[in-house]
């Protein structure tokens, strides 16, 4: 594992220093290997897709299917590409259509919990706010990777433009009752799939049943931070338009999971909206939650 490791840290340091059209000629070359030498997890996009959008034909299943692995494709090579940007490169790939709602929160003196989800490239995304919005200190929830040697990896690369701001994920209140009196802006990805064990709610989202962390909601309430979603889609390769949505300013006001329907509305329209931009590859469905043990909303 350590060879294969040293072998693709070889690899990634040749795609950090492609110029712009040898990246993209390079992700279509893998796109092609993705979708038709490996079908790489194929059947479980085209399933998930279907059971999504029951509504839609075979042909479209499978053209959203093909615009979905060259999104991947170029993800993947923007994300080993990092190291080849500049912190100003970065910064200028992402074009905010609101950035008021932050600045107008900013002016109230509150913090904020930004929720995205695996949209776009949720990996530059990170940097690109807080390079964006430094009157906040960011903060990013992270989740390890099942792989030490790509975890400590991606890790790296998060930290490149970042003052090591991540938080690992079983940390996340610690670290923010640590910084409460502070302006921060902490992001969470937070369309991840619990553990069976920790399902404890569930929802109706793309015509199924679907389990939700709903941790941020509890701590919005606890620290009195307003909640923004974001929703970030490619406008052509290497760059992305953001826009915002304010939540709650009040969460303390807010009703039980009001926060997290909220979230999972507007994640369900910006996935009908651009179904390619979601990661559909994901084993989002995999815990089947036991209705009888779980709090349910549709």
């Amino acid at each position: 594992m350590r060879i294969l490791y040293w072998l693709f840290s070889g690899f990634a340091w040749l795609v950090s220093i492609l110029p712009g059209f040898l990246l993209y000629t390079l992700s279509g070359f893998a796109c092609f290997v993705l979708n038709n030498v490996v079908a790489y997890r194929k059947q479980i996009i085209k399933d998930n897709l279907r059971k999504s959008f029951p509504e839609y034909s075979e042909r479209e299943i499978s053209a959203i299917t093909r615009t979905y692995y060259q999104h991947l494709a170029d993800l993947v090579i923007e994300v080993i590409k990092t190291p080849g940007l500049s912190a100003d490169q970065i910064k200028s790939r992402f074009t905010f259509l609101n950035p008021e709602v932050l600045h107008n929160i900013k002016e109230k003196g509150k913090s904020v919990i930004l929720l995205t989800a695996h949209l776009g490239n949720w990996e530059w995304l990170g940097p690109g706010i807080q390079l964006n919005f430094p009157e906040y200190t960011g903060f990013a929830v992270i989740k390890p990777l099942s792989n030490p040697f790509f975890d400590k990896y991606i890790n790296d690369l998060r930290r490149l433009h970042t003052n090591d701001s991540i938080i690992p994920f079983k940390q996340t209140l610690r670290y923010m009752i640590r910084n409460k009196d502070k302006l921060t802006l902490t992001l969470f990805a937070a369309d991840q799939t619990p553990h069976k064990s920790e399902i404890g709610f569930q929802t109706y989202f793309l015509n199924r049943q679907t389990p939700y962390f709903t941790g941020f909601e509890k701590i919005a309430k606890m620290l009195d931070q307003a909640v923004v979603f974001a929703n970030v889609y490619r406008t052509r390769r290497g760059h992305y338009e953001v826009e915002f949505q304010l939540i709650s300013e009040r969460p303390a006001e807010t009703g039980e999971y009001e926060i997290t329907l909220k979230y999972v509305r507007l994640l369900e329209k910006a996935i009908r909206e651009r179904p390619y931009n979601w990661l559909w590859s994901h084993r989002r469905w995999k815990y089947a939650p036991k209705p009888e043990s779980v709090k349910s909303s549709t």
